[in-house]
């Protein structure tokens, strides 16, 4: 196994990170996604479009900005005409861990350059930085608006839950075919409830996906919502053409390897 540097240390706990490489700079650049945890593609993009020009102008340097409430560290390096940018997303009272994601951007590009192979490197990066985990979420089903269960993962001791999540789903699923207003489908998560007995079921609809969560709390922590967009993000991001309506044939176990992805985000 490669490390980093044995005096570098670089395990941190940090609310996300990304390895982004952009090619075609000639053409204004095209973004390709090597690793994330626990930002969005979506913010990816966002963050990459607000910091373009600067990036492909200047090829190499560090940026620094503030960003849905958190603090993003760009660090992004010239690399045989394309560019490899690291993204560090923290609190915005992390201004003292730059040092730290300074030391770690350069290790890791010297890797790069030594043409050390992404697998490795997303390795390294998968293991060595921490986000923030939910332990609230009991349940969570991803349903298509059709009734169709796409994937399940449930705590063990919600054994009833359990045994009726196919009946559940048909009934979430069916509930919003007449109350789709209530969730709307804009950017973003937007997360409405239903009491189920002394829980609550939170949902939120994309893309014709409906991702339901149980939790026993009525309210859920800034974490939990980030959470919750963040694997709505990434199942839509992995699977979009293969849950389309036309394209479904029911064969669920192309789905199975998604529990890895919300494994990072919950404690079940």
């Amino acid at each position: 196994m490669i490390i980093l540097n044995p005096d570098l240390k670089c395990s941190m706990d940090i609310i996300g990170v990304g390895l982004i490489k952009i090619s075609n700079l000639n053409i204004g650049g095209e973004l390709n996604v090597i690793f994330q945890k626990g930002i969005g593609y979506q913010l990816i993009q966002k963050i990459f479009d607000l910091n373009r020009m600067k990036i492909l102008e200047r090829k190499t340097g560090v940026l620094i900005d503030l960003i849905n409430d958190y603090t993003t560290y760009l660090h992004y390096f010239d690399n045989n005409n394309e560019i490899i940018v690291i993204i560090y997303l923290d609190k915005k009272e992390s201004i003292l861990k730059f040092s730290k994601f300074y030391e770690c951007s350069m290790k890791l590009n010297k890797m790069i350059c030594s043409n050390v192979s992404f697998t490795e490197i997303k390795k390294i990066l998968e293991n060595d930085f921490n986000i923030p985990k939910s332990d609230s979420v009991l349940a969570l089903l991803i349903i298509g608006t059709a009734g169709h269960l796409f994937f399940s993962k449930i705590k063990s001791n919600k054994e009833k839950f359990a045994r009726s999540d196919v009946q559940i789903s048909g009934f979430i699923s069916a509930l919003l075919s007449f109350t789709k207003e209530l969730i709307g489908q804009e950017p973003g998560i937007r997360l409405k409830q239903i009491n189920f007995g002394n829980q609550q079921i939170y949902l939120t609809l994309k893309n014709d996906v409906i991702f339901a969560y149980l939790v026993e709390k009525e309210q859920i922590s800034k974490i939990d919502k980030k959470n919750m967009e963040l694997v709505s993000d990434e199942f839509l991001y992995k699977y979009s053409e293969k849950v389309n309506l036309s394209a479904f044939k029911g064969d669920i176990s192309q789905f199975r390897k998604f529990e890895k992805i919300v494994d990072n985000y919950f404690t079940f």
